[in-house]
């Protein structure tokens, strides 16, 4: 029972640190300053992890897109190799801004490297899809963007439009 017991608790540390790698996409909702490996999660259905956006929704560093949809933010990776990936394989928007409807897909212009062979950053530049009409927060112009890196994590960032 014992020896059952530590191989769960040795297989449950070693699943989260693993979490404690990859990178981060900032500025990231529920995320204060330009974030540490802790604060790396794995997107998941919910396109947030495990950040409560109606909580964190109006308090966020929102980045402002231009009138053509473009838009800057910077990942930043805790990993070297392939698991620290600043490469962005999946950009999703949800115009409500709600974290419950992710659908169309941004168009990335500028994308980081797939492995990096040092921990840094980079700046993805990224294009609402057309058409998009962000209406979250007490203002009416926000959406959320779900940010995915080829090594499977991301995380939300805030987008204002003018």
């Amino acid at each position: 029972m014992f020896a059952k017991l530590l191989s769960t608790v040795t297989l449950v540390v070693a699943l989260t640190a693993q979490v404690k790698a990859g990178a981060l996409i900032a500025p990231a909702l529920g995320v204060s300053g330009d974030g540490t490996s802790g604060d790396v999660q794995t997107p998941g259905d919910s396109g947030c992890g495990s950040i409560d956006v109606t909580q964190t929704l109006d308090s966020a560093t929102p980045v402002q897109a231009a009138s053509d949809g473009t838009f800057t933010v910077t990942a930043t990776n805790f990993d070297s190799g392939s698991d620290g990936s600043r490469e962005i394989q999946a950009a999703t928007v949800d115009p409500s801004a709600k974290g419950t409807a992710f659908s169309d897909q941004c168009t990335i212009s500028q994308n980081g490297d797939a492995a990096p062979t040092a921990n840094g950053s980079q700046q993805i530049i990224a294009k609402l899809p057309d058409g998009t009409q962000c209406t979250g927060g007490t203002a009416g112009n926000l959406c959320l963007v779900s940010f995915e890196t080829t090594a499977g994590f991301g995380n939300c960032v805030v987008i204002q439009q003018a």
